[in-house]
Order: structure tokens, then C-alpha cells, then sequence
């Protein structure tokens, strides 16, 4: 075989993988502003760990917990949104690490204080039956402010259900 070929196709299969982890973080913002628990805990291994660093400080710990803890932290706010930034991924076969950047903007339904954090996700990440899924993920705050945000809430539109399950892919 030519070794540029072997060197190629490698590349392609890093390629590939930078693509499924990038994608599988994007999920996982997307599940969280849709506040859609059984998309959320798709994404994880079966012995999955979610870490939430200071001020909140908790984990949570198993696939099966992970969809209910979204939802009912979630369920505090009037809207969040959380955009997945900038990431740098390190892949070493079947498991890979990976850093990335969020921005949440969020108004809470009591009260109305806003919130705006920027923060970094600390992951390890495994491939299981040719699938990434998060093995742990940790969440550090860099900043936090609380802003106040007065303006008009629009729902996000519900995605269809079949078109919803196909993205859990």
C-alpha cells in the first residue's frame, strides 16, 4: 500500500473523530437550550460523570441521571442559551480529551436576575461501537456576571420528533 494513502486516511479518521466530538459538544449545548433531557443523556457513556465546578459545585454521576438533572436545573430559568465556542481536541484511539468554551446567558423565572457566565468545559471523552459519548465532562466558570435582562422572551420552536431523534445520532 502507498504510505501516503496510510498517511491520508489517517488523517481522514482524525478528521472524522475532531468532527464527531465538535458535533457531540454542539449537541449537548443545543439539548440544554431546548431543554431536552433524552437528547441530553444520549450523548453520555453508561457510567458518565458531569461535573459543574464553583459557584454551583455538584456532580452527577450515570447515563440514567443525566437527562432529569438537566431539566430540573434548567427548569429554574425563564431561558437559557448556551453557545459552545472555540475547542482543541487531543485523540488517542478510543478515547480522546477535549477543551471547550461556552457562553450562557440565562434570566432566572424567580425574580428575573440574569445571568452571564464564560466558562470552559474540561472532557474525556469515549468511543464506543464507533460512537463518541461523554465519559466526564467538567464545567469551570472564568466569569460570571449578573446583568439584568428586561427584554421579550421568544419561545424556540420545537423541533418535529422524528427529526429530533435522527440528531441524537
Amino acid at each position: 500500500m502507498n504510505p501516503l494513502s496510510e498517511t491520508a486516511n489517517s488523517k481522514l479518521d482524525q478528521l472524522a473523530d475532531e468532527l464527531a466530538i465538535r458535533a457531540l459538544a454542539d449537541k449537548f449545548s443545543d439539548a440544554a437550550n431546548r431543554t431536552d433531557g433524552e437528547m441530553f443523556q444520549s450523548l453520555w457513556a453508561e457510567d458518565g460523570i458531569w461535573t459543574i465546578g464553583l459557584p454551583i459545585n455538584v456532580a452527577f454521576r450515570g447515563k440514567a441521571q443525566m437527562g432529569d438533572s438537566l431539566v430540573h436545573m434548567l427548569g429554574l430559568w425563564d431561558f437559557f442559551v448556551q453557545l459552545t465556542t472555540a475547542g482543541v481536541i487531543l485523540i488517542e484511539g478510543d478515547t480522546a480529551y477535549a477543551r471547550f468554551y461556552v457562553q450562557e446567558i440565562a434570566r432566572r423565572k424567580e425574580g428575573g436576575a440574569g445571568n452571564f457566565n464564560l466558562s470552559m468545559y474540561e472532557d474525556e471523552l469515549v468511543r464506543q461501537q464507533g460512537r463518541w459519548y461523554f465519559q466526564k465532562r467538567t464545567y469551570h466558570t472564568i466569569y460570571q456576571d449578573a446583568p439584568t435582562y428586561s427584554g421579550r422572551l421568544v419561545e424556540i420552536p420545537t423541533l418535529p420528533d422524528d427529526i429530533r431523534k435522527k440528531t441524537f445520532n
